[in-house]
């Protein structure tokens, strides 16, 4: 976690029908974002990745989202607020889809590469995680982290069922943060 908390690695949970991406604050401030607690527009980062590289980016997450990859992976350059572009290698995976089968909700991380070797590494890990797998999650990563169980009625149901959504995102992410981490290792020690 304590990449996250100081920026080196970015997460996100991005809402297609809503065509919004919620980013980790550390991350948002690293690349001098304001608002970083603020759901932006993805237009506001689609915009912000190089004319070069979109097209590969956004094949990659929908052939993810279309279900003909068993997750999302892309490196790309992402222009930065006063740092100029930033080679950037971001992978996720689908959370929610419709009763159609579409991608609602994705969820990811970013490693930022600038100034460091490229290694290839390997993919996330497949498969449902936990008892909860395959149940929707509706709330944004950012006010789950919020619910807190000691303050928690045990006689609220919403609130068990929050903390029970809560627990299955963070396993979630705990994958992707694994394969994102030992990915940042390898390029230290590379």
């Amino acid at each position: 976690m304590r990449a996250i908390e100081t920026g080196e690695l970015g997460v996100w949970d991005l809402r297609h029908e809503l065509e919004t991406v919620q980013h980790s604050p550390q991350w948002k401030l690293r690349l001098g974002f304001p608002e970083p607690h603020s759901a932006d527009s993805t237009h506001f980062w689609r915009c912000r990745v190089h004319p070069d590289d979109l097209g590969s980016m956004l094949a990659a997450m929908k052939a993810h989202a279309s279900g003909s990859r068993p997750s999302y992976e892309a490196r790309f350059r992402l222009r930065s607020n006063g740092s100029g572009y930033r080679l950037v290698h971001s992978r996720g995976r689908v959370v929610e889809r419709s009763d159609e089968g579409r991608a609602v909700r994705m969820i990811g991380t970013m490693i930022d590469l600038t100034e460091r070797p490229l290694t290839p590494r390997d993919g996330l890990p497949h498969g449902p995680r936990g008892p909860m797998a395959g149940l929707p999650l509706s709330l944004p990563f950012h006010l789950l982290l919020d619910v807190e169980r000691s303050s928690l009625d045990p006689a609220d149901g919403q609130a068990a069922q929050r903390v029970l959504e809560r627990d299955r995102l963070l396993g979630l992410i705990e994958d992707l943060l694994h394969a994102s981490l030992a990915q940042l290792d390898g390029l230290r020690t590379a």
